[in-house]
């Protein structure tokens, strides 16, 4: 027997060789361990970056989902939007929130519109009253835009009130409506003055990630 090896006795023969015997160092084990651990962070870490950025892209998409969705709802009850100032009950009533310039706002409106989706067997019509506004959130941060429907329009409603609230979102950081009465965009109109509908109402829309949408649409009929 001699240090750093072993004898073994070959097969079939007298003769005896000399092998070395052959292992992994502590060292070697320690480095191959430290390689692996790079590896596996490195892995960890692509793949935590890469689902920040999906969960990234699918926020930004469904803020700009909600947003087209708002504006499409708002021009389409504006496009359809009717008043006659021979019947009360209806009405086009718009208010900025503040006149401060570079504050945002949060205006409100209010019109009938012929948009309203007629429950089967019911005797509604297509005309109802709808209201957007804004109101504090409960925990004082922000706005919450809300939508009115009044589906029951007759001599006996009082325009503006009644109808039933629905929250819309918190999402939204400015709602700025301007109305064009032919030669000039003005911040409010009011039909019960003015008798008439605006020609084109613009909307412009920013979300809490400081991204904004414009459009503009002509009103009614």
């Amino acid at each position: 027997m001699s240090s750093g090896g072993s004898w073994v006795r070959g097969q079939g023969s007298g003769e005896e060789n000399y092998s070395h015997a052959k292992g992994f160092t502590l060292l070697e084990v320690l480095m191959a361990m430290s390689i692996l651990a790079v590896i596996v962070t490195v892995i960890y870490a692509s793949f935590s970056t890469t689902g920040r950025n999906v969960e990234q892209a699918e926020a930004r998409r469904d803020r700009t989902d909600l947003a087209r969705t708002l504006i499409a709802k708002l021009s389409d009850d504006i496009a359809n939007a009717y008043y006659n100032s021979s019947i009360k009950e209806t009405v086009l009533e718009a208010q900025p929130s503040t006149t401060t310039e570079g504050e945002p706002r949060f205006d409100s409106l209010a019109l009938t519109t012929l948009t309203n989706w007629r429950k089967p067997d019911s005797k509604e019509m297509d005309l109802w009253e709808v209201g957007y506004r804004f109101e504090d959130r409960l925990d004082g941060k922000g706005k919450v835009l809300i939508r009115r429907e009044k589906r029951e329009l007759n001599k006996d409603s009082t325009p503006l009130e009644g109808g039933t609230d629905y929250e819309v979102t918190d999402q939204i950081t400015e709602l700025r409506l301007r109305y064009f009465d032919g030669s000039t965009w003005v911040d409010e109109w009011h039909s019960s003055s003015k008798q008439k509908l605006p020609r084109a109402v613009e909307i412009l829309l920013t979300q809490a990630d400081g991204s904004s949408f414009l459009t503009s649409v002509e009103a009614g009929r």
